[in-house]
């Protein structure tokens, strides 16, 4: 009988110096923009992902064109206030992609003991093989990629444009909008909810994350603003994020055929775990030149062969740290309660069984009305 219970995301060891570190500070490319435009760009959006099961009904993943900023500190706050009398918000770039308090919404519901916590540990697991890629990831579109990351946080001027339901989390733990690329929020979530056997099952005889990925990247490709991009890097923050896209749907298209005779929770796993390799491919030269190599390498499967291999490239960051945002000790940190009864593993593998046997009710909340109707058709034509 498959262990049903939560499983303790694992703790990977990496270098102090890069990921998890502080934020670099310095950025070349800080700059400074008025609030109305801030908050403009932050109003138009697509929805990424709805309901799959039942828990997620009044929770939805949508991408926006987030404007980001650093996190405050004592040594800028002379700089902080200038822009405010100036009615400016000193910014560090675009990203698209959703919130931190976002994905934890989607995630949570499902009422494990200990769920807030281990919805962030299991977030930041399935982030930290991205976090690692990333160091060796080299071209202009590793710098937007790393900037999805959890490395950096939506400017407080665009915050109120969010209107979406968002997890409140401790400041210990992380902040609620800190950002996360889509394709990194896209995967991280597969990631999780793939761990449930029942979901897993759906997830693959759906091809949710296939049609989730292809969609999302459609969108981005005829994104449309009735305001324009008021960064000077945003159309390249957009279609670095669409390229991720693109790269992780082939990679899990083709991951779906070549482990077809596999288990389903295999299936899943496999295919986001080759989609992840596909959207941040380490020691590779990432942008719109070499796109088509890169797409070249995941259809003759050469790119997950090579996996691992070290190209003797030194390990850099570009301009943000990966996982910055997310803290990794205070995450670890578990209290251990005395069960008198001493069965209590046994109770909440119990009630886990409940709980998702009652989210895996998806009969009348299909895989594929985590997508518009309208996008739906667009995904026939793809």
């Amino acid at each position: 009988m498959p262990n049903v219970v939560p499983p303790t995301p694992p703790v990977t060891c990496v270098p102090a110096n890069v990921v998890g570190a502080p934020l670099i500070v310095d950025l070349e490319n800080s700059e400074e923009l008025s609030k109305a435009e801030v908050q403009a760009a932050g109003h138009d959006r697509v929805q990424a992902l709805g309901a799959f099961f039942e828990y997620q009904r009044s929770s939805a993943v949508y991408v926006r064109h987030l404007v980001l900023a650093l996190p405050t500190s004592n040594s800028g706050k002379r700089s902080r206030d200038y822009a405010k009398v100036r009615d400016c918000v000193a910014v560090c770039g675009s990203a698209f992609g959703t919130t931190l308090g976002s994905v934890c919404a989607y995630l949570e519901g499902r009422g494990v003991p200990g769920e807030k916590a281990y919805v962030l540990r299991s977030i930041r697991t399935q982030l930290l093989p991205i976090a690692e890629a990333l160091k060796s990831v080299r071209g202009s579109d590793a710098v937007f990629l790393s900037r999805g990351l959890a490395s950096c946080r939506v400017a407080h001027a665009q915050r109120p444009t969010i209107t979406e339901r968002l997890s409140k989390i401790d400041s210990k733990y992380g902040n609620p909008y800190t950002c996360l690329g889509a394709t990194a929020a896209i995967l991280a979530c597969f990631g999780v909810m793939a761990t449930v056997p029942a979901h897993a099952c759906h997830l693959v005889y759906d091809n949710s994350l296939v049609k989730t990925l292809q969609c999302v990247a459609e969108q981005l490709h005829h994104w449309c603003s009735v305001v324009g991009f008021s960064t000077g890097d945003a159309w390249a923050a957009l279609e670095a994020e669409r390229r991720a896209l693109r790269r992780a749907a082939e990679a899990a298209r083709i991951a779906l055929y070549v482990y077809q005779d596999a288990p389903p929770n295999e299936r899943i796993l496999r295919q986001v775990g080759w989609a992840r390799i596909a959207a941040y491919p380490a020691n590779t030269l990432v942008n719109a030149f070499t796109q088509s190599n890169v797409l070249r390498a995941i259809e003759t499967q050469s790119l997950f062969t090579s996996v691992g291999k070290d190209s003797g490239v030194e390990a850099h960051v570009v301009e943000t740290v990966p996982l910055s945002q997310i803290g990794e000790g205070k995450l670890l940190t578990r209290k251990k309660r005395a069960d008198p009864r001493g069965d209590g593993e046994s109770e909440a593998s119990s009630s886990w069984v409940t709980l998702s046997s009652n989210a895996s009710s998806f009969s009348h909340v299909s895989g594929a009305s985590s997508l518009d109707g309208d996008l739906l058709a667009q995904l026939g034509k793809l």
